[in-house]
């Protein structure tokens, strides 16, 4: 698997510290970004830039009065029945505030999976599809158990593997090859 990010620092939010690598810049979002669970926090989907029902090529997320937010880029939908998104995921951004297109506004970091993430509506919510937007849902990049007992493949952090590591200088561009058997491991 291959994964590659832009970073702006001019974008980080200046409530926490500065991060030395990416872990520590997820960890920071997650300890002092999204707050709260779901259903309080919910997003939506968009298809070419406007919103759509429960599918579309982006879902998008933004809590604290647009302080914090996030969009998912891919073929994603929701399946209410089973109450698990599935689908394709191409690329995740983070930062705040939200377009009106479902695009965040001021993005700090955007993650392109160049391999594409797969999530199985018959893999249900263990899906990693659904384990990384689940946890990033409940201000989490760990990922994050449900009330129906399903628990967390690792979320953002599993997928991301050996970048974690990576220390960010003031503006980056990076790219990294993490391969399945790395995403084994970190699972």
């Amino acid at each position: 698997m291959s994964v590659s990010y832009t970073y702006d620092e001019s974008n980080f939010p200046p409530i926490f510290p500065p991060p030395s690598t990416i872990e520590e810049l997820l960890v920071g979002f997650e300890d002092f970004g999204v707050p709260g669970e779901h259903p309080d926090n919910t997003g939506g989907f968009y298809t070419d830039g406007n919103p759509s029902g429960l599918s579309g090529d982006t879902y998008a997320f933004s809590i604290d009065a647009g302080a914090f937010a996030f969009s998912a880029v891919g073929d994603l939908t929701y399946d209410f029945s089973s109450h698990t998104l599935h689908g394709t995921l191409e690329g995740l951004t983070l930062g705040g505030g939200l377009n009106s297109d479902g695009t965040v506004d001021s993005d700090f970091i955007t993650f392109t999976f160049n391999d594409p993430l797969v999530g199985d509506l018959a893999d249900g919510r263990e899906n990693v599809v659904h384990d990384v937007i689940w946890g990033l849902m409940n201000g989490s990049v760990q990922g994050a158990d449900d009330s129906a007992g399903t628990g967390t493949q690792g979320g953002l952090l599993a997928v991301l593997g050996d970048i974690l590591d990576d220390e960010i200088p003031a503006s980056v561009t990076g790219v990294t090859e993490v391969s399945d058997f790395d995403l084994a491991l970190a699972a």
